[in-house]
Formats: C-alpha cells, structure tokens, sequence
C-alpha cells in the first residue's frame, strides 16, 4: 500500500513538473526532392547561427521520423582546380625512314610551354624531337631531341607524359619519334593542364538594422549593422559610388573576449578585449574583406576619413560561405531539420566513408518555414501550481526516507 502510494506520488510531481527541455530548439522542414538520389540541402544562416559551431547537433529526419545519414560540406573560398585541355591531333602518320609525325594544332596562338601526350602503355623508349610553325610550310625547331621512356600505369591502360621545351605560341607543333626499331605508340590524346581559381559560393545574410554616423570630430564613419540573431558573416561587400578615388583605412569590431591577466600571487583578473579585422578600402581594389568564422550578433564598421569627405555607401552586403547537409532522399517526401541543442555530439554514420562516391554537382533544396520549439518565455507557472510542485516534492521526500529506514529494519530482522 505505502509503495503504491510513493508511485502515486512520484506520478503526480511527474505531471506538475515543467516538461523537460526540449532535445532541440529548432525545427524546419525540406523543400521535397523531386528524384531520388543524393541532395545538397543549403543551410541558412539561420541555421548556422543558432546551431553549434560545428554544426554537430544538426539532425535529418524522414517522414517517419527516422533519422536519415547526412555529411556536412562547406565551401573553400578559393578553389584551385587543374584540368588536361586537349589540343586537336590533326594527323598522326609514319613517314619513310621509320618516323612517325604527330601535328598537333594550337589555334588560340596559346603561349606555352609543354604539350602533355596521353599514350597508350608500352614498354618502350622513343627518341622524340619537336618543332613549331605557324603556316605548316616553315619549321623551326624547338626541342632536337628528347627520350620517352617506358610509359607502364598500374592504375589505367595509359599514362600522361610530359614533353618540354622553350616558352613559344606557334599555331603548330610537329612531333616527330624514331620508330626505326619498333612499332609507332598509340597516342590517344595531346594538350596541357590548366590550373585556374573557382569562387566559392556565398549566401547573403539579411541585415535586420543598418545605421551610420559620421563623426566630423574624429574623422571617422561608423557603420553599425544587427542582425537579430546570432550570426557567421564571412565576407563583407561594400558599394561605393563616390569619390572616384579613395584610399580609408579602418576596422571591423566582431565583438569582445575574455582575456586573463596574470598577477603574481594572486588571481587572474579578467577583463574584455575588442576583437577586430583591418580594414583597407581603395578604388584600385574590389571593396571586398575577408572575415573569420566567428560567431557574431553585429558589426562595427569604422572608416577613418582623414581629412576627406565620406565616402558615399549605396549599400553594404554581408555574406557566410555555404554550408551543406549531403544526403540521400526520396522524391516528394517531408524531410525535418532539428537543431539548437548544446549537448549533442556529432552524429557517427557509415556515409563518413564513402565521401568519394558521392557526385560534387548534385541537387540543391532550399529550407523553409524555420520555428522554434521552445515554449513563450511569457508563459509563467501559476503561484498555486508551485505551492503545490514543492509540497508533492517535500511529501515525495519523507515517503522515501520512511521507506528507507523500513527496508533497513526488516534487512536487520532477517539478519
């Protein structure tokens, strides 16, 4: 009787007690996929503000609310890639003699330096030599002689080998091999590798207030930008229409630190320190900074005038890197996004090891709808309802000592 009696009890503070804390305190929902497949799912800066840092407590569910893998991967500002950019083979021929002569056209009149030959693999040596012209009439040498070796691949039937000489931009290339001792190669493909920079991709982070004083005492402008939440702005792009030329140095304040001052024989003192970017504004250069991931709920923009006039801003943009979610979706499926919970760790799914395997260039679904799963923080507990919480709390208690101290005594007795 006594026991159902704590149960009952327990039961009851159970209900009276605030609901415990939500797991998450986000939620958004997935534009549907319109084929199945792998999908980039873009996260706002919403998302990202009010997530971890690292975006650990992200979690995707399915329309059974079954958690679904996903990667996470971020744009690079700059990325190099280096591509083989074929040239046309116009003729591969062998001549009298025991030569064989590969011309290879250069139509862009591109300066170069080297022409990559994609051969077929052969446990061979050739003897090669090379010569540019611009009518296929006249031919100048560039290379007398050079040696292809043993073109052997373990990972495909060919291999690039590179040929190369002096700087030159002729419209033709001839190369000639010895062939006087074994079959022509099998040359599948002639050109270079380019290297060139591709941008990342940004997302524009909406500026909830944007003000401006300019300060005729110390020279300066300053341009003060909320956000309304908490915030990774990683690029900040300015607009400026006049003067024509200008040169302003100046600063972007991301906030403070805690900073600890060592004392001797004492405790740290602590104190806040001003966190802040350089900032260098000229109108031979894209007015264009570069921010660290931080996480911020405003900007403090100040330009030092000098003696000039300010300078006039049409407008200022604020930009974060995009982030994604990588993962496998089914076609016209409700897909929920949680987040906002400081305790999670990053999930641990088999998909961390099969990176390669998923294509770069996939679809992309936008979030919508984002809402907090968080009760009003005007909604307060009546003053009875916590009378009441504390008193089940203090009758709980003294069920449970008087339990305690019985259990001891009847442990004795058997004893």
């Amino acid at each position: 009787m006594k026991s159902k009696l704590l149960f009952f009890l327990a039961g009851m503070l159970g209900q009276l007690l605030p609901a415990r804390a939500q797991d998450f305190a986000w939620q958004t929902q997935v534009a549907p996929a319109t084929q199945p497949g792998y999908h980039r799912i873009l996260l706002s800066p919403q998302i990202t503000g009010y997530a971890q840092p690292d975006l650990e407590d992200l979690r995707l569910f399915g329309p059974k609310n079954q958690p679904v893998p996903y990667l996470v991967r971020t744009e690079v500002p700059v990325l190099y890639r280096t591509l083989f950019k074929p040239y046309q083979i116009l003729s591969y021929e062998r001549r009298p003699g025991g030569v064989s002569e590969v011309l290879v056209h250069n139509p862009e009149k591109r300066r170069i330096n080297n022409i990559s030959l994609l051969i077929g693999n052969a446990e061979v040596r050739k003897q090669v030599s090379l010569s540019g012209s611009d009518d296929r009439q006249n031919w100048y040498v560039l290379k007398e002689r050079d040696l292809l070796y043993a073109i052997r691949s373990t990972q495909s039937t060919a291999e690039v080998k590179l040929l190369d000489f002096p700087l030159s931009n002729y419209r033709f290339f001839r190369l000639q091999l010895n062939d006087s001792v074994s079959a022509p190669l099998n040359i599948l493909q002639a050109g270079y590798y380019d290297t060139y920079s591709e941008a990342g991709k940004y997302t524009r982070i909406p500026i909830q207030t944007l003000s401006r004083t300019d300060s005729a005492e110390n020279h300066t402008t300053y341009l003060r930008l909320k956000f309304g939440q908490p915030v990774y702005p990683e690029q900040v792009v300015f607009h400026i229409t006049a003067p024509q030329l200008y040169h302003r140095s100046g600063k972007v304040v991301l906030g403070k630190q805690q900073v600890y001052k060592r004392r001797l024989k004492r405790p740290r003192r602590r104190r806040m320190r001003e966190v802040s970017e350089p900032l260098l504004l000229s109108s031979n250069a894209p007015a264009v900074l570069d921010l660290p991931h931080r996480k911020v709920n405003e900007l403090i923009i100040q330009i030092e005038n000098a003696d000039n006039p300010p300078l006039t801003i049409d407008s200022v943009r604020v930009l974060q890197l995009n982030r994604y979610l990588i993962a496998a979706l089914e076609p016209n499926q409700l897909y929920t996004l949680r987040f906002g919970n400081e305790k999670l760790n990053a999930p641990d799914y088999d998909l961390q090891f099969f990176q390669d395997s998923i294509p770069q260039d996939i679809p992309v679904l936008q979030v919508q709808n984002i809402r907090s799963l968080l009760p009003p923080k005007s909604e307060k507990r009546p003053q009875s309802s916590r009378l009441l919480i504390w008193a089940a709390i203090a009758v709980l208690a003294i069920g449970l000592g008087y339990m305690t101290i019985k259990l001891l005594r009847d442990m004795e007795k058997k004893g």
